[in-house]
């Protein structure tokens, strides 16, 4: 290993950090100790768990050690970001303010890793450029599009004009700015031109999630999942996940006496209710819902289908790469991928041809799917493991981890630039 002393200073800035239960954050707080591991002298400057109400509830030293991390936790306010977005910008805004005033004046490193958490965090690259910081931004959902498609602010407005001209200053300043993938990279250079862009994608555990037959899988065998088919959804059932397509699936399946198959949805969200009704509405017997598991039931829940669902509102196509994708890839599942087809998660299943693509809305397309994985269940066992093999191959958390190591050490002992990192499917390449 090599020894800190020898190794940049990186300071990681982000409003949430275990033992926040976001996804963001574990992929953040993975990514701090995973650079310590490696010799890596990180300094994580957060603020005390807010992203849900038992995250609240909880309080941590304002100064810590976690994993060879220090990590420096500042005061801001902690209102329930589900109740309005004013108290979530709120959140956001005080957090900025401290933890970019704090870094102006106390904190020191050689390079500042700024993702996307607040979403104008990145907007701090040109105060930290002057006071001699390298700046990093790390876009994880690309904003304000994201707003935007959310309906948080119009688009076109004062507030997305304005925010727009401090991204273009930002980019610009920055060294690189890093994406999670290659399709955000094309926006943000159709937007903001030829800023300097490197891709590197998030990751999943995979000595956490392993394939598991479903046979010997003991979440299935509780659950009952003993159809010849499971098609599995677990995570958030928001707004911007393309979902009734999938049990107006159901309903064409169901009547036209197909059996077999079997829906299940796991989690919650502002679309469950919806969802519900929609399942209830048609009398499906073959979609059922269950809650969030425990993270202890993760490595058996998140492997218990045949088929791993994962999808993407035509509205954030290009914003945004749900994290669920790389834990189906992990997780030995054929993917059903419904999104858009220039979608990042499409490109993948349709390069690797590791599971079917299908738009948003195309309910007969699904059905169709379907159909076919019952006719040839060894197909969907073959395509579950290329998506193992890609996971192994690209998509794994030492990938990643080396490949924002050798970006950090390229920030502080440049060779001579390019202009631009091409985006690349894999961050290895």
């Amino acid at each position: 290993m090599t020894t800190a002393s020898s190794e940049p200073r990186v300071v990681l800035l982000s409003q949430y950090y275990r033992p926040d239960t976001s996804a963001n954050a574990g992929v953040l707080t993975e990514l701090a100790s995973g650079l310590a591991d490696r010799g890596v002298d990180v300094s994580v400057v957060t603020t005390q768990p807010s992203y849900t109400a038992d995250d609240r509830a909880s309080k941590r030293p304002a100064d810590e050690v976690i994993d060879g991390v220090h990590v420096r936790r500042l005061p801001a306010t902690r209102f329930d970001r589900n109740d309005g977005v004013a108290k979530r910008m709120l959140n956001e805004l005080t957090f900025f303010l401290v933890a970019s005033a704090f870094l102006f004046v106390r904190q020191r490193g050689d390079v500042v890793l700024l993702p996307t958490a607040p979403s104008f965090l990145p907007v701090a690259t040109v105060p930290l450029r002057w006071r001699g910081y390298r700046p990093v931004p790390i876009v994880m959902d690309l904003y304000p599009e994201m707003a935007v498609a959310l309906g948080y602010i119009d688009a076109g407005g004062i507030v997305h004009r304005a925010w727009e001209w401090a991204n273009r200053r930002a980019y610009r300043r920055a060294v690189v700015t890093v994406t999670i993938g290659e399709r955000m990279a094309e926006r943000i250079q159709e937007r903001y031109g030829p800023v300097p862009v490197a891709v590197i994608h998030n990751w999943e555990d995979g000595d956490e999630i392993e394939p598991i037959p479903k046979a010997e899988n003991e979440f299935a065998r509780k659950h009952g999942f003993d159809a010849d088919l499971t098609v599995l959804y677990s995570g958030n059932l928001g707004r911007h996940h393309e979902l009734e397509s999938v049990v107006h699936a159901a309903r064409l399946l169901e009547a036209d006496g197909v059996d077999g198959v079997e829906f299940v949805f796991i989690g919650d969200g502002g679309k469950k209710e919806r969802l519900q009704a929609l399942a209830r509405e048609h009398d499906l017997d073959s979609v059922s819902f269950l809650p969030y598991q425990p993270t202890s039931v993760l490595p058996q829940s998140l492997t218990s289908g045949d088929v791993a669902l994962v999808t993407m509102d035509e509205a954030v196509e290009g914003l945004c790469v749900p994290s669920k994708f790389y834990t189906a890839l992990a997780s030995g599942q054929t993917i059903l991928a419904v999104a858009p087809k220039s979608a990042e998660i499409a490109r993948i299943v349709d390069r690797h041809d590791c599971g079917v693509t299908v738009e948003p809305g195309e309910s007969g397309a699904i059905a169709d799917a379907v159909r076919e994985w019952l006719e040839n269940r060894e197909d969907v066992a073959d395509t579950g493991a290329r998506s193992r093999t890609v996971f192994d191959e690209r998509y794994t958390k030492e990938v990643a981890i080396q490949s924002y190591l050798a970006l950090i050490r390229r920030v502080v002992h440049p060779s001579p630039p390019s202009p631009t990192v091409k985006p690349s499917e894999s961050p290895s390449r």
